[in-house]
């Protein structure tokens, strides 16, 4: 059994839903039921019924049928529009299923150039039409899509759509739509001139319409700053009857005006336009400076149908401003100023909900556009008090008051007594956040903390953060939307990092981690995503879990620390320069000492007192290089030494030439015996290598070892010679006199340091090797 398309199209209780049919994946049947619905709109009595079937199907249509098919339909539906005499129900579901199909046969290009060729057609009849349902969605689609043929009928539409201002047929939406398609009709000319020059007439013309209708319209109002309403203007259809029916139609067609300003200034344009900016700052701002009571202070009976309509005027006055700054953006930054002034006065001034809650999606969408170029973080103190009227909910709060009352007594002798009683006053009520508001403000807020949160001052994000910390912890909030927004901004506020003020981030874990419990899906949704961006701050990527809380006196300081270790340094450094240029310019027999001092190697040191002679090793290993502690030591010890240095120059010499004459004949001549110091003289001495720092470079070390070893056969023989004639009463070390003797060779020359070396090493020998009479 065969399915009978006919009966489906021709029957109106038979309904199928669209889809049904178009998900079928049997073309053949497709092609029957759209050749059915053909068929059918040629009959006078199924024709109703065709074309509602036929639109509800255009509606949901997203594949592209054949040339043919569409070609078919459209001939059919044409035939409908344009005929006069058609009932008027069907002309507009016609143009219905029209303006459906000339979306669809956009991407045919066989069909194209038809449709194309019937625009004229149809432009004729809409510009003798006068039903608004029929007209109005063909000539939008028709100038959005085949915009060049529309130019010989650019006058005839500017006319028809000029004719609906104020007369409410048309949405207002719409309205301003078709007027900003209006400029783009007929040829652009070289680089779009002729749109760009069209846009500015027709803007030109709304603005000065609109400054002349509103002068009429607050005609008695003192208060009103009137505009200048020179140039052309619109020819309006005034309307009939007494004054208020004409102020009604006035008033509606200021809120047309207003409504195709915004859209000329926010539609798509496929030319630049040019816009001016003061004078619809303007506007905005003069329609605000307005408040009821200004308005009733002449007591006119039209000025309270004025006081009536004035919020829908502010509201569409902040619609306004709003396009202005999404049809600008940082082209407006000059004007930032301005923009902050009227929202800050017109938010003290304005009682009315609607215009409070306009008022809070305009600051939204301009913090988010500019950031911090509007400036805002600089005048927060005067708008945080308007947040907290509108978050925060106003309690119950009784005022107790005192009554004193007299009684008397039952004697004579007893005084007057009185009675204090107390009652409770209630001054204020509850009051219940509007929603709507309330939304608003918080997605404010919100667009303040993320854009701007960083540049707020202490007290400005502490207000902030006591406002909505409040408002989450007192579960003062229930509305699943307006706790959405809140959970949105505490997980912005956790997440901003404000130099001026810690983050309330362990404030807003707790309710956040409720929040993921809340019976409403989105609200338990958004939490987790609160959540799960503040992971990074909860748990950042080092070691430790442990949130850093590193307050700017703390940074302050660490940096003072540094730059006084720097400084610290470097006066350490020039102190060290300074000395090291004395010890340079010092003389050859200061110089001696030091360097003696400097060169102290890992021996026994002789201490003698009470005329006892004690042994005491050294406690240090002789070190690679000298610190500037053990300079600065030395130069101490240079003005002790200075009077030992004089006393030994003698016995130095001595000292020399029996040097060179025990070189010249080791075993020949006995060398003379050398001078013993005086026990003052070797206290001197010990006190004077103990001050000294005992230590020396490495390289003299292993030339001190070699020397050591070349010179030891005739060290000792020297020694048992000497030793042999006459046993030293004490021993005697001579390093410091070997050390002097070198410096007093090399005054006035370079330094020999093999000779030096030599010397110490023989000297040490003397010191180290044990005496042979000694082991007998």
């Amino acid at each position: 059994m065969s399915l009978n398309v006919t009966d489906l199209v021709h029957n109106e209780r038979i309904t199928l839903d669209p889809e049904d049919i178009l998900d079928c994946g049997d073309t053949e049947l497709k092609t029957k039921y759209y050749n059915a619905i053909i068929n059918a709109m040629g009959s006078y009595t199924t024709k109703p019924v065709a074309l509602k079937k036929l639109h509800s199907l255009l509606l949901v249509e997203t594949e592209t049928q054949n040339a043919e098919t569409v070609g078919k339909i459209f001939a059919a539906l044409s035939k409908i529009y344009t005929k006069a005499t058609e009932p008027v129900c069907n002309r507009i579901l016609s143009g219905q299923c029209i303006a459906l199909l000339l979306k669809i046969a956009v991407d045919i290009g066989e069909i194209q150039k038809e449709m194309s060729g019937n625009v004229s057609t149809l432009l004729s009849v809409i510009v003798n039409s006068d039903s608004v349902d029929c007209w109005m969605p063909v000539l939008r689609q028709v100038m959005t899509l085949y915009p060049g043929p529309c130019g010989p009928f650019k006058g005839q539409i500017w006319k028809k759509l000029c004719g609906e201002i104020g007369c409410g047929r048309i949405k207002p939406n719409d309205l301003g739509h078709l007027f900003a398609l209006s400029g783009q009709l007929g040829g652009g000319g070289r680089e779009g001139v002729e749109h760009t020059r069209t846009f500015s007439n027709n803007f030109g013309l709304v603005a000065t319409t609109l400054n002349k209708a509103l002068n009429e319209l607050f005609a008695n109002v003192e208060m009103f700053e009137r505009f200048p309403s020179s140039g052309d203007v619109i020819m309006l259809s005034g309307g009939g009857g007494g004054g208020l029916v004409q102020q009604t139609t006035k008033l509606a067609q200021i809120l047309d005006l207003l409504e195709i300003e915004c859209s000329l200034i926010t539609k798509s344009f496929p030319q630049v336009r040019e816009i001016d900016c003061e004078l619809i700052l303007s506007q905005v701002s003069r329609l605000f400076t307005l408040t009821p009571d200004c308005v009733l202070q002449n007591d006119i009976p039209s000025n309270k149908m004025l006081a009536l309509v004035l919020p829908s005027l502010q509201t569409l006055a902040s619609q306004l401003l709003q396009a202005l700054i999404l049809s600008t953006e940082e082209d407006l930054i000059p004007e930032v100023a301005t923009i902050n002034n009227i929202l800050i006065k017109s938010m003290h001034m304005v009682s009315s909900s609607k215009v409070m809650e306009s008022l809070f999606k305009v600051l939204n969408v301009y913090v988010r556009t500019l950031g911090a170029s509007t400036g805002l973080q600089f005048c927060m103190d005067r708008i945080l008090p308007v947040f907290a009227k509108y978050i925060t909910p106003q309690q119950e709060k009784l005022l107790l008051q005192s009554h004193q009352q007299k009684r008397k007594g039952g004697g004579k002798k007893k005084k007057n007594k009185t009675d204090e009683s107390l009652t409770a006053t209630n001054v204020t009520t509850k009051k219940f956040i509007n929603v709507k508001i309330l939304r608003a403000a918080l997605e404010a807020l919100g667009g303040i903390v993320e854009n701007i949160g960083c540049l707020l001052s202490a007290e400005d994000f502490l207000g902030v953060s006591s406002m909505l910390v409040n408002l989450a912890v007192g579960s003062q909030i229930q509305d699943p939307s307006c706790l959405i927004s809140l959970i949105q901004n505490l997980g912005s506020l956790s997440s901003v990092q404000n130099p001026s003020f810690s983050s309330p981030l362990r404030l807003c874990l707790h309710f956040l981690q409720q929040a993921t419990k809340h019976a409403n899906q989105s609200v338990g949704e958004s939490a987790r995503a609160a959540l799960l961006q503040l992971t990074p701050v909860m748990h950042p990527p080092c070691p430790s879990l442990a949130i850093s809380h590193l307050q700017p006196q703390d940074m302050r300081n660490i940096i003072a620390k540094m730059l006084k270790g720097q400084e610290g340094q470097e006066d350490f450094e020039t102190m060290s320069n300074e000395s090291e240029d004395e010890q340079e310019v010092a003389t050859p027999v200061v110089q001696s000492q030091v360097n003696k001092s400097k060169s102290v190697a890992k021996t026994t040191v002789l201490e003698q007192t009470d005329h006892k002679f004690t042994k005491t090793p050294s406690t240090e290993k002789s070190k690679p290089s000298t610190t500037k502690e053990t300079r600065g030591d030395s130069d101490d010890s240079i003005d002790e030494n200075a009077a030992l240095i004089q006393e030994n120059l003698k016995q130095i010499e001595n000292t020399k030439r029996k040097r060179q004459e025990s070189e010249k004949s080791l075993d020949v001549v006995e060398p003379k015996k050398s001078k013993v110091p005086t026990p003052s003289q070797s206290k001197t001495k010990s006190a004077d290598s103990d001050l000294a720092p005992k230590s020396k470079s490495a390289d003299l070390k292993l030339k001190s070892a070699d020397s050591a070893q070349k010179s030891k056969v005739a060290g000792s023989s020297s020694s048992k010679k000497d030793n042999k004639q006459e046993k030293p009463e004490k021993p005697v070390d001579n390093s410091g006199t070997a050390k002097a003797s070198e410096n007093t060779e090399t005054s006035g020359e370079e330094l020999d340091v093999e000779t030096m070396l030599k010397d110490f090493s023989d000297k040490l020998n003397e010191n180290l090797l044990p005496d042979p009479w000694d082991s007998d």
